[in-house]
């Protein structure tokens, strides 16, 4: 059965929910067992296959889950309440006192800091490495390194990793792997297949698709997949039946989506590279994309996320666009436009201000300016271009 088709049928017992042909949400917060022995067997976990309480598992997430493992190719999942939420199960649940991480540099945000002002105070320490230096991996590897966290392509800069050069690398030393496939979505890559141990998503993006829901995932299998399993029961940030309704609604027509999102952003992004006053185009299916050769082996497609760098004002710019909205995020049904320098602002280290009393600087200081990050969402693209040429006119770089 080809992966498309799955996605619209695979765990639907539908004979089982009285024929419906949409799952139900359940919505409970526990299950209730015809016996004591029966719910001891399962607060001993000797029984799986039954339902204890939502906070660990709910029968509409499952679903999500289950479907979400096939299409990475991944023995299971884990569905969680946010993107974040699923980052710090799979850090939290794989590090411990002692113990080393390397971190790409220009990884998610919110995942940067996460190392640096929380990780730092259990006793972890991190190394964070430019892209460029994955070439030269094992150098930076420890006998206490126990994760390699990296995102492929990266949501600013759109920087592309080895997968399975860095894994090869990785299991050599008893490291596991966690690769954010946000950019790209199963549909266009599946890092499980290149030797990744943990695969991340920040669900509230392509696969929720419609801006209105948060959702985290991580796809694994093995003692990786087990220790973030088992700690998020403890975090108990499990995602609301509700959301994984809709998380389920948004994997029925991710494919589509996904091919919409490639076509439009692939017809911005060659208008851009035209356009006079446009210093670069960062977008990995483009020819002029740095690794493209790489980019195109690992992946079967490209999403609607790239960024631009102008000769002129960011600020500006984005101000003067109509269409697009102003916003955080993206992989939605509506295009966004941000400057990069506004997603990495300085923020206040309550240590270092002990000091100084001054802001920390920003966990970025490698985005240059004029850098804006675009997500093309599912308008026509003529239109959104003519918007486009708005900003154009804001900052004096008429065509």
């Amino acid at each position: 059965m080809q992966r498309d088709t799955r996605l619209q049928h695979l765990g639907e017992d539908r004979q089982l929910h009285l024929g419906a042909a949409v799952p139900p949400v359940f919505r409970t917060s526990l299950f209730a067992f015809p016996d004591v022995e029966s719910i001891e067997r399962s607060l001993q976990g000797k029984d799986r296959g039954r339902f204890l309480y939502s906070r660990n598992s709910n029968p509409t997430t499952r679903i999500l889950e289950r479907k979400i493992a096939d299409i990475e190719g991944t023995e299971d999942a884990a569905a969680f309440s946010s993107g974040m939420a699923a980052i710090s199960a799979v850090l939290l649940g794989l590090l411990s006192r002692g113990d080393h991480l390397i971190l790409q540099a220009s990884a998610y945000g919110p995942a940067l800091a996460f190392a640096k002002q929380v990780l730092p105070r259990f006793g972890i320490d991190v190394t964070f490495l430019a892209v460029e230096q994955f070439e030269q991996i094992e150098s930076h590897f420890r006998p206490s390194t126990r994760l390699v966290y990296a995102e492929s392509p990266a949501s600013v800069t759109f920087d592309v990793i080895d997968i399975e050069r860095l894994t090869s690398s990785a299991r050599g030393r008893g490291a596991a792997v966690a690769l954010d496939n946000s950019w790209a979505t199963p549909i266009f890559q599946q890092p499980a297949r290149l030797g990744a141990d943990l695969v991340i998503h920040s669900g509230t993006k392509y696969i929720g698709g419609h801006s209105d829901i948060l959702l985290g995932l991580v796809a694994g299998g093995g003692s990786p997949f087990s220790a973030v399993r088992s700690i998020a029961t403890q975090l108990g940030a499990a995602l609301s039946p509700e959301d994984a309704f809709l998380a389920l609604r948004g994997l029925r027509t991710l494919p589509l989506r996904m091919r919409r999102h490639e076509e439009s952003g692939l017809e911005v992004a060659r208008w851009l590279e035209k356009r006079p006053g446009v210093l670069r185009v960062l977008h990995p299916g483009l020819p002029s994309f740095a690794r493209l050769d790489l980019a195109r082996r690992q992946m079967q497609g490209t999403s609607g996320l790239f960024s631009f760098q102008i000769r002129g004002d960011a600020r500006s710019f984005v101000n003067a666009l109509k269409l697009f909205c102003i916003g955080v995020s993206w992989g939605g049904h509506e295009s966004l436009a941000l400057p990069a320098v506004s997603m990495f602002p300085p923020a206040f280290d309550a240590e270092a201000g002990k000091e100084t009393g001054k802001p920390a600087p920003p966990l970025r200081s490698d985005l240059p300016p004029g850098l804006i990050r675009l997500s093309i969402g599912l308008e026509d693209p003529r239109d959104l271009i003519a918007d486009l040429e708005k900003g154009f006119g804001a900052v004096g770089l008429v065509g």
